[in-house]
């Protein structure tokens, strides 16, 4: 493996410099290459690390403590056309939480392009999590991932967070009443203790025959952290990954 420089196709920049690139090849007796190629359904996959130099993205505060909220959920916008630095390349998505207090659980819901709605007579959300403590990292964090195949084609995610108050999280934590359908609610949010925000997105990549990054047949995975990146493959060549810190609006 060796430090990977940023490369870009025409004016678009690539940031992998915050990884390693490996090759991998599988050749015959004679020193040819075999062509390997497979299906996500039997994947290649590669655990990719980033460079333990390059310092962590910061955790932003979010002062919500004991101001009033005129919907059921906080929301926080991220703009996937401003952190997509080349629009033939795709990126998952990863979103950390630390609430300030541990003790306490939050519904997660968010939805592509447009903002989620989540009521007793509406469900307009793509995706949604349940929080408990019990679900707090090591790192006292609550991680949401969207893979960069759900992302692909999309120009923004809208998220929004709840915090449960002791009712909720008695029948929806201590009793693990967790289903295929989210709880809903109608009344407004309110919340007891502010929690810090930090969003990144990772890429997996390799270089086609024409020295340029290209990412389809790529699949990032669930294990993908700051530390590291997990890939999916369909094929062998030189891979490289990517990350980016990412701003969101509230």
């Amino acid at each position: 493996m060796q430090p990977l420089a940023s490369v870009g196709e025409s004016s678009s920049q690539v940031n992998t410099n915050l990884s390693t690139s490996i090759s991998l090849s599988i050749i015959d007796e004679h020193g040819n290459d075999i062509s390997i190629q497979t299906s996500f359904n039997n994947p290649i996959e590669l655990i990719i690390p980033r460079d333990v130099n390059m310092p962590l993205p910061d955790m932003f505060l979010q002062n919500v403590a004991g101001i009033y909220c005129e919907q059921p959920f906080n929301m926080h916008i991220i703009n996937i056309t401003q952190v997509r630095t080349n629009k033939n390349l795709t990126i998952s998505l990863h979103i950390e939480i630390r609430p300030l207090n541990n003790s306490l659980g939050y519904l997660f819901i968010y939805r592509f392009n447009d903002q989620p709605q989540l009521g007793k007579t509406i469900d307009l959300i793509d995706g949604w999590s349940l929080y408990c403590p019990l679900n707090l990292t090591n790192e006292q964090l609550y991680t949401h991932f969207i893979n960069n195949q759900h992302i692909s084609n999309h120009e923004s995610v809208v998220f929004g967070l709840r915090e449960l108050n002791t009712t909720e999280m008695d029948v929806l934590c201590s009793n693990n009443l967790i289903g295929d359908r989210p709880p809903r609610f109608d009344e407004h949010a309110t919340f007891s203790s502010n929690y810090e925000l930090r969003i990144y997105t990772s890429g997996c990549y390799y270089l086609d025959e024409n020295n340029n990054w290209k990412s389809d047949g790529l699949l990032v995975g669930p294990l993908t952290n700051l530390y590291q990146t997990q890939c999916f493959s369909t094929h062998l060549t030189t891979f490289g990954v990517g990350s980016s810190n990412v701003k969101v609006e509230s």
